[in-house]
């Protein structure tokens, strides 16, 4: 009874329990979700965080010849992850992708005080909407923008294909690729929420507001680039001008280096980037080997050489959209030709195809001409004219000579030591020429020819000095050199020991093809086992040229 009293007796405001909970419930169910948050912030309908992080970014946009940046205080980054936090969920990552990291930096001595305790400076970074973004320059699809007003560098996820060149091409990292989705994705500086006024959201989560958006200027920020100041242990800043500035009052200690600068590991091999450049370069080489036969004098075996050669080029560009997330749509690679050398590639691997295809049809129609019914056999006569052969040939090695340079190219553009100049060149380069060789002395001993010494003693040169190369690059070098040396010897020692292994097989098998000791059917088996030898030992070559460079990055954490 007491208690059916108490219900009954009114509030403090004078109103009915009862018809209190009724208006509350009424209240309730009148408002939806997003009503409720709205009423979490004042009438202007500025978020109550505001007064936290509105001084965190600019008051406009920015002027003729400005742009925003990040702008981090590195005395006030804590690595507390806030930031990462904060990205990740705002934009729905996957559980491996991160746009935003924190790392850091070690460093002897002191900052300048009494003390000399080492120093641990904590280091946030995402993406740095460089002035010559590298993802922007390498993507063959155009899928990426640079706003001309904010500057800020945008991925246009509809128009991906999901390549992931731009992930090497970034020479800090920024793109991450996404397994769910099949496509790149990256920080965008929250450039929605900036235009509304709202911070992005690891500027809003940092409690310390260690990072701020500003306006910088363009000039002045490619000239501090251009001098290479921007931090310790990153990698060359003249490669894209990032604007991205750090500061800090106290300064960082000299000679200080990246928590994770001696860790080593794999990267991704790109199985079917692997065979795709082995066995167009293959095509390459034969083709160009089989033409070089057929003009002094050798018909049958060159003509074996160069269909071998022809059918090795359409397999690998077939392999080739296998490593795209979104395979179908593959013919977008050639939209970005003006600036992508990736794109250059696939035009150029087209047109030599059609040529390569153009000069295998000459060299098989003499050997195929009594199998074709007269009608078909002269109107095949009419469209490949015997005077046009010579050219074919010439032109399939041409485009092809390019289209491999372009491939060179594409892994020289991102920066990675392993991958610089000669190195690059020197790996293409001598692929064509080795497995060309290979070719041609299979061919021709399989069939009898008279040019299968001459050929596999030009195979055991050249195939032994791209072996001894190799080699050198394992003796200790210095920085990335040293750890893709490492990584070689250690994670791929397997593929190290195939690669080596089956080029020693390769020249072993070739000996006695070069010195004529053996003929007949032993002739044929050794360079049919010399020509499978050579070709494993060149996949596991690949295999190690993407699974042991050292990509450039900002400084990480400490390895795990």
């Amino acid at each position: 009874m007491s208690a059916t009293l108490a219900s009954e007796q009114p509030n403090a405001t004078g109103e009915e329990p009862a018809e209190l909970l009724r208006a509350l419930l009424e209240e309730s169910r009148e408002l939806t979700a997003v009503e409720r948050f709205a009423k979490q912030h004042d009438e202007s309908g500025v978020p109550a965080q505001a007064k936290y992080y509105r001084d965190l970014i600019p008051a406009g946009p920015p002027g003729a010849g400005e742009q925003y940046a990040f702008d981090v205080d590195l005395d006030a980054c804590s690595g507390c992850k806030a930031c990462v936090s904060a990205c990740h969920h705002l934009n729905g990552l996957d559980t491996e992708e991160t746009w935003r990291s924190v790392g850091q930096l070690y460093g002897p001595g002191s900052f300048g005080k009494n003390d000399t305790l080492p120093v641990i400076q904590h280091v946030t970074t995402a993406c740095h909407h460089c002035v010559d973004p590298g993802c922007l320059a390498g993507c063959p699809t155009n899928a990426y923008e640079k706003d001309p007003i904010t500057g800020v560098v945008r991925h246009l996820d509809d128009q991906c294909f999901g390549c992931q060149y731009c992930t090497m091409a970034c020479p800090y990292e920024v793109p991450q690729y996404s397994e769910s989705k099949g496509i790149v994705r990256k920080c965008d500086m929250c450039h929605d929420r900036l235009a509304a006024g709202e911070a992005p959201a690891c500027v809003q989560a940092c409690p310390n507001q260690a990072i701020r958006i500003s306006v910088v200027n363009v000039a002045e920020s490619v000239s501090r680039t251009g001098k290479g100041l921007f931090l310790p242990e990153t990698p060359p800043a003249q490669l894209t001008n990032p604007t991205t500035v750090y500061r800090t009052q106290r300064g960082l200690p000299p000679n200080s280096v990246a928590a994770d600068a001696d860790h080593a590991a794999p990267q991704h091999a790109h199985a079917p980037l692997v065979a795709m450049l082995v066995l167009t370069q293959m095509s390459v080489g034969a083709v160009a080997v089989g033409a070089l036969m057929r003009w002094f004098g050798a018909e049958s075996s060159a003509a074996a050489t160069i269909v071998l050669g022809a059918l090795a080029g359409q397999a690998g560009l077939a392999v080739a959209p296998l490593h795209l997330g979104r395979p179908h749509l593959a013919f977008r690679a050639v939209l970005g030709w003006r600036h992508s050398w990736l794109s250059r590639e696939a035009i150029l691997f087209g047109v030599y195809a059609a040529f390569s295809i153009g000069a295998a049809s000459f060299a098989a129609l003499p050997y195929v001409s009594d199998w074709l019914p007269g009608p078909i056999l002269s109107l095949v006569e009419t469209f490949l004219p015997t005077a046009l052969q010579t050219p074919a040939e010439v032109l399939a090695i041409l485009s092809g000579a390019v289209a491999v340079f372009c491939s060179a190219k594409i892994y020289m553009f991102t920066g990675r030591r392993f991958w610089l100049g000669h190195r690059t060149l020197a790996k293409f380069g001598l692929t064509p020429l080795v497995l060309g060789l290979a070719t041609g002395a299979a061919c021709s001993a399989v069939l009898g020819g008279e040019s299968t010494a001459l050929l596999a003693g030009g195979l055991f040169a050249t195939l032994a000095a791209k072996l001894v190369y190799e080699a050198s690059l394992l003796i200790s070098h210095p920085g990335d050199l040293e750890k893709t040396a490492r990584i070689q010897q250690t994670a791929l020692r397997n593929a190290s020991i195939t690669r080596f292994g089956m080029g020693i097989l390769g020249i072993a098998l070739a000996g006695p093809l070069m010195s004529g000791l053996s003929g007949g059917a032993v002739s044929a088996i050794l360079s049919v086992l010399m020509l499978g030898a050579v070709l494993v030992g060149e996949l596991a070559e690949r295999w190690l040229y993407f699974g042991s460079v050292v990509p450039l990055k900002m400084p990480g954490g400490t390895p795990t």
